[in-house]
């Protein structure tokens, strides 16, 4: 019997007889404090490996990307937007991408937040102002995601001159990728290729979308076909410089010619 028991029987003026049957009967209702501690393992590892799936499914959720945007001037950047339409990755496809990559803040906020950035965004502004192009594109496997991005981003490409809005898919976007290209500036060289197949992507992948831009016009005008580029068969809707404004293009993303 532990020390403690026996100190306290000892000073207990009480027959042998009844002092053994209490100690029994102590002994039987706690086991003589030697019971062990029961973990049930197979339940703390199932409990652990549903934590694990929980932490990585949030992973899935949040940090992977169910749409791009596409952004091109000269920087030509992709945003990846996850399904909560927060930014969770930001891609350069050129230099000045970078650079302007480097001087933003936009990961994990929302995309129209990081829109605006990229249009405020000095450098940027000032390209806008010296008549350069900007295509804004996006791209989403998932269509009521599209449909929502882009009326976000034609939103905020109001009020800003030359600035075109257009949605795509992620085949054209896988195309572009291969093609070493931002899939805003890979719509522009299948444009050019249309009117001239003998011009490359490695030509056309360090220009400025207003070098495309006019190469486009000037091609157009050797063939007499002049139209607005990447004007859609009144699908889409654009005015730049063409009309004096800002411009809005959205189709279908497949293209006049394609």
């Amino acid at each position: 019997m532990n020390n403690p028991w026996k100190q306290a029987f000892d000073q207990v003026q009480a027959g042998e007889e009844l002092k053994d049957k209490t100690r029994a009967f102590l002994a039987r209702k706690t086991r003589g404090y030697t019971r062990r501690s029961w973990v049930n393992y197979p339940l703390l590892i199932s409990a652990a490996a549903c934590l694990l799936l929980l932490m990585a499914g949030g992973h899935w959720l949040y940090f992977i990307p169910t749409a791009k945007i596409s952004i091109d001037v000269n920087p030509s950047i992709e945003l990846g937007i996850n399904r909560f339409d927060q930014v969770v990755s930001v891609e350069a496809y050129n230099e000045d991408g970078q650079e302007l990559a480097d001087a933003l803040n936009i990961k994990y906020v929302n995309y129209v937040e990081a829109v605006n950035q990229i249009l405020e965004n000095e450098s940027v502004a000032a390209l806008l102002a010296g008549d350069e192009v900007m295509l804004i594109t996006v791209i989403d496997g998932k269509e009521g995601q599209s449909f929502r991005l882009l009326s976000g981003v034609e939103a905020c490409a109001a009020g800003h001159q030359n600035t075109y809005c257009y949605s795509s898919d992620t085949k054209e976007e896988d195309a572009a990728h291969q093609a070493g290209m931002s899939c805003g500036k890979y719509r522009a060289f299948l444009e050019i290729q249309s009117l001239n197949p003998h011009i490359t992507a490695e030509e056309i992948r360090g220009m400025t979308m207003r070098e495309i831009w006019d190469l486009i016009d000037s091609l157009k005008a050797e063939k007499g076909t002049y139209e607005p580029p990447w004007e859609e068969n009144g699908q889409g809707r654009g005015q730049g410089r063409h009309g004096g404004g800002h411009g809005h293009g959205h189709g279908n993303g497949s293209g006049r010619h394609r």
